[in-house]
Parts: C-alpha cells; sequence; structure tokens
C-alpha cells in the first residue's frame, strides 16, 4: 500500500549509523536525524520550502546543518543539483554566499523565485497582479470566451474544459505582463504549483496520468486558487526575507550540467552541499513535464543529460549500471574537484537504488569514484529507507537500504 505520508526521502526518521571521523560523522547523523514528515510536516515546509511539490526535496534541517557543518559564515556554498533551491535558502539565511545550478529548467525558476528577498510592497503589488488576473480571468469566464490558443490532447484530457479556460486565461495574463516585471516569474512559479492541484492526477507524483474521477472543481475556484496561491507565495517570501540577514547576497544561480561546472570559476567554492539524483530512481523529466509544457520551458539538454535517470537506466544489466553510475560520479567528482577551494568539502546526500534485482550501494560507489579523482572520505552517516518500487524490492531483502550523508575532502 502506498504510504500516504510519503515525502523526501531526508525527513522519516530512525536510527542513524556512522563511520569516519568521530565528531563530523556526529554532525552528519544530526543532519539525517530530523522529525519524520508525518511527525513534524510544518518543519518541512516552513516559509519558501512548502510552496511547490518537488520529488525527494531535502529536509531544510538536514540542509541547514549541513551548511553550518561544512561552512563558516560568509563561506561560498554551491548546489550544483539545486532542485527546488532548499540549499541554496537555507545557505542564505545561515549567512553564507550561496549559489546553485540544475539542468532542470523548472529547478532554476523555482530556486530564483523562492530565494530572491522581497519588500512588503513588492509583494503587494505581486498579490494585486494575481488579482487582476484572475479578475479578467472571471469576466472572459463569464462572456464564454475561448480559448486563447490551442491545447493539445494530453491537456484536454487532464483538465476539465472549463479548468482548461480558467488555466488558459491566467497564463494568458501572466505571458502579458512585461518581461522586465518582477511579478511574472512569480507568477508563473504559482501557475507552476497549482497545475497538478487543479487537474485530473490523482497525485503529484508518478510518470502516469491516473485520473481521479472524484475530483470535480466548481467554475471560477481554479481562478480563486491562483489567486490564494499568489497569497500563500507572498506570505512565505515574507517570512523567509526577515530571516535572512540584511546584507546577505543575492545567490549566483545558473543552468550548468554538474559533470562540467563551466559557469563557477576554478577554485572559488570552499563547500559543496547537494543531493544529486538517485540512480535509476526518478525522471525528474517526465515528473515536470506537465509543468514544462505549460511554461514553455525548453528541456532538450535536460532532457540528454539528466544524471542517474531511471529511462537512462532501464535497460541495462545491473553491471552495466553500476559502471554507468560511477562514470556519472566520476564526471561530477572532477568538476567538483575543479572548483572547490584547496581542502574545499563536499557533503552528498545520496540514497541505494536497484537495477535489475541488483541493489547499487552509493557509498560503496563513492568511496571508488572519490579513490580515484582526488577526494579523500572523511565520515559517514546511514540510515534506513523504505523502498517503493516493488519490481527491485528484492535486491534489499538481506540488507535495508539506506541513505547516506558523504563527507569528502578535496585531496
Amino acid at each position: 500500500m502506498r504510504d500516504p505520508h510519503r515525502r523526501s526521502l531526508t525527513h522519516v526518521g530512525g536510527p542513524v549509523q556512522t563511520d569516519g571521523d568521530e565528531e563530523l560523522a556526529r554532525g552528519l547523523a544530526e543532519a539525517l536525524d530530523v522529525s519524520s514528515s508525518r511527525d513534524d510536516e510544518d518543519a518541512a515546509r516552513a516559509h519558501v520550502h512548502g510552496f511547490h511539490a518537488y520529488p525527494a526535496r531535502m529536509h531544510p534541517w538536514t540542509a541547514s546543518r549541513l551548511v553550518q557543518l561544512v561552512a563558516e559564515r560568509n563561506a561560498v556554498v554551491l548546489d550544483p543539483f539545486c532542485g527546488s533551491g532548499t540549499v541554496v535558502a537555507e545557505a542564505m539565511i545561515a549567512g553564507r554566499e550561496a549559489a546553485g545550478s540544475d539542468l532542470n529548467p523548472i529547478a532554476l525558476e523555482l530556486t530564483t523565485v523562492k530565494t530572491r528577498p522581497r519588500s512588503d510592497e513588492e509583494l503587494e503589488d505581486l498579490v494585486a497582479r494575481a488579482r487582476e488576473i484572475a479578475a479578467n480571468g472571471d469576466t472572459r469566464r463569464k462572456e464564454r470566451a475561448g480559448a486563447t490558443r490551442r491545447y493539445p490532447e494530453d491537456d484536454v484530457a487532464l483538465f476539465d474544459p472549463h479548468v482548461l479556460l480558467e488555466l488558459d486565461s491566467i497564463r494568458s495574463g501572466i505571458q502579458q505582463l512585461p518581461e522586465a516585471d518582477p511579478a511574472k516569474t512569480d507568477l508563473r512559479i504559482v501557475l507552476s504549483a497549482l497545475l497538478v492541484k487543479v487537474s485530473k492526477k490523482s497525485s503529484d507524483s508518478g510518470d502516469a496520468f491516473t485520473p481521479n474521477a472524484t475530483k470535480r472543481l466548481a467554475a471560477g475556484y481554479t481562478l480563486k486558487l491562483f489567486v490564494k496561491k499568489t497569497e500563500e507565495l507572498a506570505a512565505r517570501l515574507q517570512e523567509f526575507t526577515r530571516l535572512v540577514p540584511v546584507d546577505a547576497l543575492l545567490p549566483r544561480l545558473a543552468t550548468d550540467d554538474a559533470t562540467k561546472l563551466r559557469t563557477v570559476p576554478g577554485g572559488r567554492v570552499d563547500a559543496i552541499v547537494t543531493s544529486p539524483p538517485y540512480a535509476a530512481t526518478y525522471d525528474y523529466l517526465a515528473h515536470h513535464a506537465l509543468r514544462s509544457r505549460w511554461l514553455d520551458l525548453r528541456t532538450e539538454v535536460f532532457a540528454e543529460r539528466e544524471l542517474g535517470a531511471r529511462r537512462h537506466y532501464r535497460a541495462l544489466t545491473s553491471g552495466e549500471a553500476s559502471d554507468a553510475w560511477d562514470a556519472e560520479l566520476d564526471a561530477f567528482f572532477r568538476a567538483a574537484h575543479r572548483v572547490l577551494t584547496p581542502s574545499g568539502l563536499m557533503v552528498l546526500i545520496l540514497a541505494d537504488s536497484a537495477v535489475q534485482g541488483k541493489p547499487l550501494r552509493v557509498d560503496d560507489a563513492v568511496a571508488r569514484v572519490a579513490a580515484r579523482t582526488g577526494f579523500i572520505p572523511l565520515a559517514k552517516a546511514s540510515q534506513d529507507r523504505p523502498h517503493f518500487h516493488p519490481p527491485t524490492e528484492a535486491a534489499f531483502r538481506d540488507r535495508p537500504r539506506q541513505e547516506h550523508a558523504l563527507l569528502l575532502e578535496r585531496g
């Protein structure tokens, strides 16, 4: 049975095993050992973190504790798989100079919105823009105006007709805002956040469209939800702004391949805190396909280079998958080695996975790759994790699947 409390894999609770330097391992263990999502969902969704769904988000407490463990105040902290921006946001709150990159365009747009402090006046203007767009959409609804564009069959099947027309009005209203208007990107993310909620999908996760026959939305509901979600974003951004030091710099964000890191100068990063995709576990491209389509995001490069994507591992034998994962980690480690300062630190949150019924033990893979890329393992903390993929469940019959916090030093 599906766990109704399934969330980020970094907050399910349970004992933690450690290895390596005792003090550093204790710090890693404390970062992993946070309350489970069913016990403390508010902590997992604090300020900007709970606004937009994103698979396998790092728990904010985990991110905060890792940042403080490996980086002094004002140090440069990079997350080269920034995803929904958890590490970037927590690094800013902790007074570090934050940087983030990702190949997923929705990740960069979401992180940009979540990590820019705003004045109260900016937030009031943001809500006002949303209300104007919703009011115009309501007028169009009452006048029974048609859609501003032709929609693909996927969208016609995914949304009730009146919902699709209301979403069309929202999208059109956002597109008409000037490119220089800072509210435009914010409202695009609001639209992104509500798409699945008003669709016929039964959940936000999973690659397939599973219709939910019980989801019936009243006319005008989608427009009202758009305003409500914008008000929620404004409140969350206001809270985030008050947590960030007044002298904090805006984060440096870029679209970049973590196996290249071409946008990061060599030897400038004090610490890397990140959670790379888990091998053969997710297809972020498929997970965000609806959002990418509605935001007109180009995903060709991401489709080709998404690290660890399940679709890339599906046809591989277990041996081939192990070699492929080592090669992907190797390329990332070499890029990380180049951008880190001498003796810079890198901490990874990674979990075991499985291919063709055989486990991929990620701590073993990291140890192999570190030895040939100039990294020195310092400490490790590991915690048992549930496995949600029935076809490979037998791979962890003898030894549980684990998630690891792995700390390495640039040699």
